[in-house]
């Protein structure tokens, strides 16, 4: 008995000095609390400068995202209402947003704007394409119109001459239109007169 006694005893020593450590681990860890951690996030900023005499874009047209359907059907964006209306069997979801330009002359100064008559999509990766026609203009309320179709000008209302348009249309939806994210350009004019 006694040698199992002698071996007890090396062992609650053993045993102990783990307790003591680990007791003083512990209490170390209390008295100096974790060290303060910081974490970044980035945002985005932007400001338009509209030098005189001149034309920017401000916003994308953009006509949400669309299922397609075996029939195939329109998404038409109109600016004055800033509103998607669809035909056909299609649904569409998500951002209505036309395209915004800026420009900026003086005070009564007409301006006319040429717009396209039709914008190219390009499905990303290649192949599929969708049209976009029956281009429309919302110049309210900065440009009053003056003249009818072809010398149909506008003028600038507000006194610091800065002023805003928007630009919609119809998108053309293929039947089983291809699946994908639809980029394309287009170009407008403002002949400050």
């Amino acid at each position: 008995m006694n040698r199992g006694t002698t071996t007890s005893r090396p062992l609650q020593r053993l045993f102990r000095a783990v307790c003591a450590v680990l007791a003083f681990t512990l209490a170390t860890l209390a008295a100096n609390p974790a060290k303060a951690q910081a974490v970044t996030a980035t945002a985005n900023s932007q400001a338009i400068v509209v030098a005189p005499l001149s034309l920017v874009a401000n916003q994308t047209m953009n006509f949400g995202r669309i299922a397609p359907s075996p029939a195939g059907g329109t998404v038409v964006l109109n600016p004055d209402t800033l509103v998607c209306t669809t035909t056909g069997t299609i649904v569409r979801v998500g951002a209505c947003q036309p395209a915004e330009f800026s420009g900026m002359g003086v005070r009564r100064m007409r301006v006319r704007i040429t717009l396209p008559t039709t914008i190219s999509l390009t499905g990303v990766g290649g192949g599929a394409t969708m049209t976009v026609n029956n281009i429309t203009l919302d110049p309210t309320p900065d440009l009053v119109a003056i003249g009818n179709g072809n010398n149909r000008r506008w003028e600038i209302q507000p006194n610091d001459g800065i002023f805003d348009f928007r630009v919609g249309g119809t998108l053309n939806v293929g039947a089983n239109q291809l699946g994908g994210v639809y980029n394309g350009t287009f170009v407008v004019t403002v002949q400050y007169q």
